[in-house]
């Protein structure tokens, strides 16, 4: 019994431990690399697409939610707000697309249950024996058993825009659950963290705050 309690809290951590580390499986960025990016000081916001509004996934609280979280970034970066002549124009792109991942369902060895009271695999289900008669769960004529399930895998894409030069001069993706209510309400969207801690101009508040060198009088 108590192997068995153990077992069940190793288990727990381990999901804890894939699910805080699985939000973001992939960040990537484009960039020029021959501009000076500190001569750029104020931003405005591209219209949206009128197409925009019309997904869960994809709607206008979560857009405007993602555009507070990358103005204020920008903010502590030293830029400001120019709805006539901004330097740049910032650019808000989300897509989703339906997957499917497929899993193994290893066999145990049942040291701690008779062959009548235990099933022979791991499933999300462990007391339901006909789980077997689902959809998603399926065993070859060698008894390897699998789980497919079907998910929703989303990105956020920052698109920093030349106004003068009409070209994209820095772009910054980020993949992953973007619209989990437990992520959007924060007061900053870790996607956007991830991102921003890309861009080549870095927080003027972690630039002063930052430590002074050490001076060593002989």
């Amino acid at each position: 019994m108590k192997t068995r309690k153990n077992l069940s809290i190793a288990i727990i951590v381990l999901l804890s431990i894939l699910t805080g580390c699985g939000i973001y499986t992939e960040i990537s960025v484009s960039s020029d690399a021959s501009l000076d990016f500190s001569k750029y000081k104020t931003f405005a916001w591209l219209p949206d697409d009128i197409d925009t509004a019309t997904s869960p996934y994809n709607n206008e609280i979560i857009r405007n939610n993602l555009k507070n979280y990358f103005g204020r970034n920008f903010s502590e970066r030293g830029f400001s707000v120019n709805l006539d002549t901004p330097d740049v124009l910032l650019q808000i792109v989300i897509e989703n697309k339906k997957k499917e991942a497929v899993y193994p369902i290893y066999p145990r060895t049942n040291y701690y249950c008779s062959y009548y009271y235990c099933s022979s695999y791991y499933s999300p289900y462990p007391y339901n024996y006909y789980y077997h008669h689902y959809n998603n769960f399926y065993c070859d004529n060698k008894g390897e058993c699998t789980k497919k399930t079907t998910y929703v895998e989303g990105s956020i894409t920052l698109n920093v825009i030349d106004r003068k030069q009409h070209k994209i001069i820095w772009s910054g993706t980020a993949k992953g659950d973007i619209y989990d209510d437990a992520y959007i309400n924060r007061d900053i969207h870790p996607a956007v963290l991830r991102i921003m801690k890309k861009f080549p101009v870095k927080s003027i508040e972690r630039k002063t705050t930052s430590k002074p060198d050490v001076v060593f009088n002989h």
